[in-house]
């Protein structure tokens, strides 16, 4: 079911419908448990996530091998998503995806950040702009230590009110 509504993060004809997709798939990214099969041959999903946020740069030889096929060599007239908050939720999608450490590797050896960083350097919102540092910042930076595998389930510190750890 999902499969059939990947195509939709690039319709056209409403940035309502695309939205609606893109927050849709955002929702199913939270259970970490099914990241290894969304980004998997069967499904597919980063082609989908990443055709949106690419523009028509060219990229030397070896930077396009790394890419996705449906990336690679896109036309001079290819045109990002208009809407900042769809490109913020297309970002927030992928970073969901790098939670877990098979989801960072997969995400890392698909090119993800060659398009990303062609992105930062065009977005002209600060907040999408900062959504996409982020993201690039788990791509680039070093693993997590052990105990850490998994970025959804970190030991982190329970708050209290106000802010103070309990």
């Amino acid at each position: 079911m999902l499969q059939r509504l990947l195509p939709f993060t690039q319709y056209e004809g409403s940035a309502v419908r695309r939205r609606g997709v893109v927050g849709t798939i955002r929702n199913c990214c939270f259970e970490h448990c099914s990241h290894e099969w969304l980004l998997s041959d069967e499904v597919d999903i980063l082609p989908f996530l990443l055709l949106p946020l690419a523009g028509p740069e060219e990229f030397p030889e070896e930077e396009m091998e790394r890419l996705p096929v449906d990336l690679q060599y896109l036309p001079p007239e290819k045109q990002r998503e208009k809407e900042p908050d769809i490109r913020k939720m297309l970002l927030e999608t992928i970073m969901l995806l790098t939670a877990t450490k098979p989801g960072r590797c997969l995400v890392k050896e698909k090119g993800t950040y060659l398009i990303l960083r062609e992105l930062h350097r065009w977005e002209p919102e600060p907040h999408v702009r900062a959504a996409c540092e982020k993201l690039i910042q788990v791509l680039i930076g070093d693993e997590p230590g052990p105990g850490m595998e998994n970025l959804l389930e970190g030991p982190w510190p329970s708050l209290g009110p106000g802010g103070a750890q309990l």
